[in-house]
């Protein structure tokens, strides 16, 4: 009996392990980072889309402020710090690539 309590128990915490780096996007306010190409830019909706270098998935994100929109441009390579609110994505910071690399800055 104790061993088979175990067992479960074991199994449990290596699916939990194993389950939480998907639950990670759906911790709201939680900063995340995507690095990849910008490829859409929508000044008038302050909305950028970015192609992640990995999975070559596409994300739509909302900028945090105008101010923002002036820095990204089509075809950049750069770096996307963001946070999940709802169903929207709000970039908080876009660093080209270059100067992430130069600051250590890691994915």
């Amino acid at each position: 009996m104790l061993k088979k309590l175990t067992m479960i128990t074991s199994l449990a915490l290596v699916v939990a392990v194993l389950a939480s780096p998907a639950f990670a996007l759906g911790v709201p306010g939680m900063k995340h980072h995507v690095t990849g190409s910008v490829t859409a830019v929508d000044p008038d909706s302050k909305s950028f889309t970015v192609t992640e270098d990995k999975s070559q998935k596409s994300f739509t994100f909302a900028a945090k402020d105008r101010a923002m929109m002036t820095d990204v441009k089509k075809g950049e390579h750069v770096r996307v710090g963001y946070s999940k609110h709802g169903t929207q994505l709000v970039a908080s910071e876009v660093v080209p690539k270059a100067l992430a690399s130069r600051s250590g800055s890691r994915r």
